[in-house]
């Protein structure tokens, strides 16, 4: 599905990598003159065509938003691959920039694994200083930390959970880079019902970040959060004030 198919004015946009690959991607145009955009990462599953689900309606509140699909993902071309994607994201985060006017706030916000690759690429960001605030959701907080959880809710691979969960790749750790994020705000968004990735993952994170930092609680599971309307009204508290500043 399209937004069009629910009233949304967009457009495709498209990135080209460094080893010549395009990205697609979505802009969704506000409803009104927009003064802040965000810049959304989503989750492992599928692509935008579902999951701008989680963020079209923010468009009936003055934000435009920009998401891609990661390589591999979507239209985008290329295959999914861990150490280009952490590089197409900073190309990304230019390709956004580009297009604002001077006076506007971008915000980067991920979901899940968008969420945990969101945190690495603000903190080493060499646009972190045009970067307004950064908004994770659902993150986990290490490598190895879910790839034991995932292990161990299987009978047949518990008691192997944390020689395995060692082979996963680590090298983009969250909770070794939040701390680096700051003095970008980041705002730390998760339910305690999480049945994907559980909250001590938010823990972890807060723990490690630097100020300014909040850590908000959401209502519902993990692929449900912004169907929410509690969890929406939050969201919104954090753009409005973000907005303001």
């Amino acid at each position: 599905m399209t937004p069009d198919a629910i009233g949304i004015n967009y457009e495709d946009i498209y990135a080209k990598t460094a080893d010549n690959l395009q990205l697609h991607g979505w802009k969704l145009y506000s409803a009104g003159e927009a003064e802040v955009t965000l810049l959304f990462f989503h989750g492992n599953a599928e692509n935008i065509s579902t999951h701008f689900a989680g963020v079209y309606w923010l468009v009936d509140h003055g934000y435009d938003v920009y998401l891609f699909d990661y390589r591999g993902y979507g239209k985008s071309e290329g295959e999914a691959e861990l150490d280009p994607i952490v590089d197409d994201m900073q190309l990304l985060i230019g390709r956004v920039l580009e297009d604002l006017p001077a006076n506007n706030k971008l915000i980067i916000m991920g979901q899940s694994l968008g969420a945990s690759l969101s945190i690495y690429s603000v903190a080493h960001s060499r646009y972190r200083d045009r970067i307004e605030a950064l908004v994770s959701v659902a993150a986990f907080s290490d490598y190895h930390d879910i790839a034991q959880d995932a292990l161990s809710s299987s009978w047949l691979l518990w008691l192997f959970q944390w020689p395995l969960s060692q082979t996963i790749d680590n090298t983009y750790s969250p909770v070794e880079s939040v701390g680096k994020v700051a003095p970008v705000p980041i705002f730390i968004m998760h339910s305690q019902e999480d049945e994907i990735i559980p909250f001590y993952h938010a823990q972890s994170l807060y723990e490690a970040a630097g100020q300014p930092k909040q850590l908000i609680t959401l209502d519902g599971g993990h692929n449900v959060a912004f169907s929410i309307d509690s969890n929406r009204q939050k969201l919104l508290s954090i753009l409005q004030t973000l907005a303001e500043d």
